[in-house]
Parts: C-alpha cells; sequence; structure tokens
C-alpha cells in the first residue's frame, strides 16, 4: 500500500524536519538505501522532503547531487521556454524574443537565490568533512516512525550515521542497528 497524495496533502507541516546523513563505502550503497528510504515513505514510515547524494572518490574529488534544489541553467531553460511560448501569444516574434528573454533571466535567478531542501550551506559542510573514498547520503525527512527506521537502517550493517537531528534516544538506536553500537 502506498502513499496516495491526498494522504501526503494530510500530513501536517508542523512536524520538524529533520536531517539524516549516512555514510557509506560505496555510491552504489547510497543509491540503493535512497531506494530503501522511498520504500520506506511508500510505507508510511517516513516522510521524505529532499536527499543528496555527495560522493568523495579516492583522489578527493567530490560529486553533489541534489534530488529537489533547481540549478540556475534548469530554471532559465524552463521559465525561457514558457516566456518564449507567452511572449509569441501576446505579442508575435518580437514577444517570443523580449518573452523569452526576460523570463529566462527570473528562472536562473530565482533556482539561485531560492534554496528548498538542505541548505546549500550545509551540503558544503558535509562534503567538506567527508573523507575519500566514502558516499554519504544526506535526507531531510519528516514523519518518522523510529521503529521502521531502525528496521530499515539494519539492512545497511556497516554504513555510519554521521548527522542526525533526531532524539538522542532515536540515534543512539539507529546507530546500533547499522551495527556502530557507541556515537562516532
Amino acid at each position: 500500500m502506498g502513499v496516495k497524495d491526498e494522504d501526503v496533502a494530510s500530513m501536517s507541516q508542523t512536524e520538524p524536519n529533520h536531517l539524516l546523513v549516512i555514510a557509506f563505502d560505496s555510491p552504489l550503497k547510497s543509491r540503493e538505501a535512497f531506494l530503501a528510504f522511498q520504500r520506506l515513505q511508500n510505507e508510511q514510515g517516513i516522510l521524505l522532503h529532499d536527499a543528496v547524494f555527495l560522493d568523495k572518490d579516492e583522489a578527493g574529488r567530490s560529486n553533489v547531487t541534489e534530488t529537489i534544489d533547481v540549478k540556475p541553467a534548469e530554471g532559465a531553460a524552463r521559465s525561457g521556454l514558457w516566456g518564449a511560448l507567452l511572449g509569441t501569444l501576446i505579442a508575435g516574434p518580437v514577444g517570443t524574443v523580449v518573452g523569452g528573454a526576460v523570463s529566462a533571466g527570473l528562472g536562473a535567478l530565482s533556482a539561485k537565490l531560492i534554496d528548498i531542501g538542505i541548505p546549500d550551506g550545509t551540503i558544503k559542510e558535509l562534503e567538506g568533512a567527508l573523507s575519500p573514498g566514502v558516499s554519504a547520503l544526506a535526507l531531510l525527512v519528516s514523519h518518522v516512525k523510529d521503529e521502521a527506521l531502525e528496521r530499515e537502517l539494519a539492512r545497511f550493517a556497516g554504513a555510519r550515521l554521521i548527522q542526525s537531528s533526531l532524539t538522542p534516544d532515536t540515534v543512539q538506536r539507529l546507530r546500533t542497528a547499522l551495527g556502530a553500537g557507541s556515537p562516532a
């Protein structure tokens, strides 16, 4: 049984969002964990708001993949297309050029200024702290059912919970589920 749109809409936005950052020894494992969290969301054990993959190769080069934030180029392309279409409908060929250019600029600017999900500053800090050869999955979640989360994380023995804003008791239970009994 999956989460329906009306179920998600009915979930109160008043519950605070929590940050979970879990480190893995390979990018493949972090992607597998993300799929597990998506399944957990379908089972109503958690509500995912954002996910960011942080991968650092052995040479120390980082790659960050965000699942929600729009990049300025994407924002410009999307809004530029709509602006050109509306400009054409309103003012013909001249409107195409003007509408496309103006809306592309606004789309790029808004993508640069509006940060939804995990703050970019937090991602930069995590990226800098990540050791070479490690892949991390940062999740912004709410409506967490502790037992369901603990059960799901037990599948990823050897991974490390490196940051969390959940209660200390829950954090300890999650670390134990991952096989790291004591805080890192």
